[in-house]
């Protein structure tokens, strides 16, 4: 598709409608109700984000097709799950201020490691 990670939900929405293909109107609906489900949390719709969005694979069913000489054929049809994930820019905001609080701690711990490595050294 056109990239919709990153993208708000409104721009997914809106970048789904005019895309000219059989599965851009799955994930238009999937978004369309993704925003109702953020609204009902008492999210706004311009600030959530579309974190992840893919696909895996469904339940099959197996079905038979009579053939010629009393045989048979398999037909599989095939479903799928699309999955969704939505985030809040104030969550993501939150979430890097605390992986970079974490990246300091590291780096600190890290200093104190290496200065204790070379005073062990010295000796």
């Amino acid at each position: 598709m056109h990239g919709l990670r990153g993208k708000t939900a409104e721009d997914a929405k809106n970048s789904l409608r005019f895309v000219n293909k059989k599965g851009a109107g799955f994930l238009y609906t999937l978004v369309k109700s993704g925003i109702g489900a953020a609204k009902e949390n008492h999210l706004d719709a311009d600030k959530v984000l579309v974190k992840s969005i893919f696909c895996d694979e469904g339940p099959r069913l197996k079905r038979i097709q009579p053939w010629s000489k009393g045989q048979a054929r398999r037909i599989t049809k095939r479903m799928s799950h699309i999955t969704l994930v939505l985030e809040s820019v104030e969550a993501e905001t939150k979430k890097k201020e605390v992986e970079e609080k974490a990246n300091n701690n590291i780096e600190e711990k890290s200093k104190i490691r290496s200065t204790k490595s070379e005073t062990v050294k010295k000796k």
